[in-house]
């Protein structure tokens, strides 16, 4: 753990720096700090070249309705989802087509509804690091002012207080900073997993 002494070596450079690494947004500015493109909400012609999906209800089938859940779940591997499709696909009837076609309206919906749940979260995140960022460059200014005029016993124990504080915030944000680069890849995650269930299901039609 840094010392007094050795935060007090940095400082400069912190301060030279802005005081705090400011947390990685957007080119363009606003909330998003990944280095993926944010894409929003996906398209289904992207992935999706059957029958139209807009306002199919195919919550009102059962076994669509059972099924799509499991297929959109990260936890069931994409081999066992692809043979499930499959399976299911084997025991329509006349109907496969437009039943295949809700499964993959299910699908898509439960995704899309699912990464924006996931970047809006990413946003909120980005939004909290930033304020922690503002809060170290201030808390860093502070150290410096308490540091310099650290000529009293009481003076120097709130310096040391000041630095306390300081090297936990900005452990804190070094974690967080970490742990983005692998939250940044669950919307890229899902979105190869909707390419890739329309793909089977899709295959399944024929």
């Amino acid at each position: 753990m840094p010392t007094f002494r050795s935060l007090h070596l940095a400082l400069p450079i912190l301060l030279l720096a802005g005081a705090a690494p400011a947390f990685a947004a957007a080119p363009t500015g606003g909330l998003w700090p990944c280095i993926q493109r944010k894409v929003p909400v996906l398209a289904a012609g992207q992935m999706w070249s059957g029958p139209a999906i807009d306002n199919l209800n195919w919550q009102n089938d059962r076994q669509i309705a059972e099924l799509v859940p499991v297929l959109v779940a990260q936890r069931t591997p994409i081999e066992d989802a692809s043979q499930k499709i499959t399976e299911i696909a084997g025991t329509m009837g006349a109907d496969k087509k437009e039943r295949l076609t809700l499964l993959f309206a299910g699908v898509f919906d439960q995704i899309n509804a699912r990464r924006s749940r996931i970047i809006n979260g990413i946003e909120r995140y980005s939004q909290h690091q930033i304020e922690l960022s503002k809060r170290i460059k201030d808390e860093s200014l502070e150290f410096a002012k308490a540091k310099k005029a650290a000529d009293t016993a009481e003076a120097k124990a709130k310096a040391a207080e000041l630095e306390k504080q300081l090297l936990w915030d900005t452990r804190i944000y070094d974690t967080r900073t970490q742990a983005v680069t692998a939250v940044c890849e669950s919307p890229v995650i899902l979105e190869q997993r909707a390419f890739s269930l329309a793909r089977t299901i899709q295959e399944a039609m024929e």
